[in-house]
Formats: structure tokens, sequence, C-alpha cells
């Protein structure tokens, strides 16, 4: 469960918050992506507290912070084309962040979820559709949450 309910956060998030991106405008758009971020990082650190202690969650929440301050800057410096393409590359970054610490907690299926979020934000970054930030949610997200959903309803956990 270490990992399951972070994916499910993440994954909820990126299906509501890409879609809020994609769909909405406005005041709602804002609210809907800063509720997204939040479930996410709820989930991402309330449930850990409770679960097992490796002493290395400290520096795990400290590289997921270099990641998430990281990333405006990273989107500032490859001056993407469009706002969707600023977001695919933060996207792609996270899956990157997130397939590098599934290498290094020998967690294989976690690294294939991550890494098709990868593939699927150069795809959706190449493909002139309309929506892609929400086919990149769904994408992405879904195989996230479904893979959280199933750690947390088996009770497993896997560091």
């Amino acid at each position: 469960m270490a990992t399951g309910f972070p994916m499910v956060g993440w994954g909820t998030a990126w299906i509501l918050g890409l879609g809020a991106l994609d769909l909405l405008d406005g005041l709602m758009r804002i609210l809907v992506a800063a509720l997204a971020w939040v479930i996410g990082m709820l989930l991402s650190w309330l449930p850990m507290r409770a679960m097992i202690r490796t002493g290395s969650e400290t520096r795990m929440r400290w590289a997921w912070v270099v990641v998430l301050v990281a990333s405006p800057f990273l989107v500032a410096a490859a001056r993407p084309a469009s706002f969707s393409h600023g977001v695919l590359l933060v996207g792609a970054l996270w899956g990157l962040a997130m397939c590098l610490y599934a290498i290094a907690t020998n967690d294989p299926i976690l690294a294939v979820v991550a890494g098709f979020g990868i593939v699927m934000a150069g795809a959706l970054a190449v493909l002139d559709i309309p929506s892609r930030l929400l086919w990149f949610g769904v994408s992405a997200g879904l195989p996230l949450l479904a893979l959280g959903i199933h750690r947390v309803c088996r009770g497993g956990s896997r560091v």
C-alpha cells in the first residue's frame, strides 16, 4: 500500500486536473485543477505516516520536491510551442521521475505504467488532436489509478 495510495491520488489528479485544464475555463478550471493537486498530495503524504518505514522516506520526499520545483524551470528552458505542450512536457518529466523511482525500488509494473505515460506524452505532443491534455490525463492517469486501487485493495506493499 506504500505506492497504492499515491498512485490512486495521482491517477485521479491526472484525470481530473488535466481534464479541467483542457475542458474548463476561468475560475472552475483553476478550482478543479487545484482540487486535483490537493487529492494527489494528500494521498501521497498522509497514508504513508501510518505505513511501513524504510528509512528512506525523507530522502524520497526531498527528491519529489526537487522534481516538482524544477519542473516549471525545465519547461521555461524548453520554451514549448503552446500551453498544452508545456503540460505534456511536465507530465513526461513526472512520468520519468516515477519510472526512475520504480527502477530504484525494483517495481517493474510501476516502471511500465510510468513509461507508458511518458510515451503517451510524446505521442500526444506530436499528434494534432483536440483535447490532448484530457487524452493524456486519461491514458496516463487511468493505469496509475487502476494499479493503485489494485495495490490498496490487495493490502500488500511494494517498496
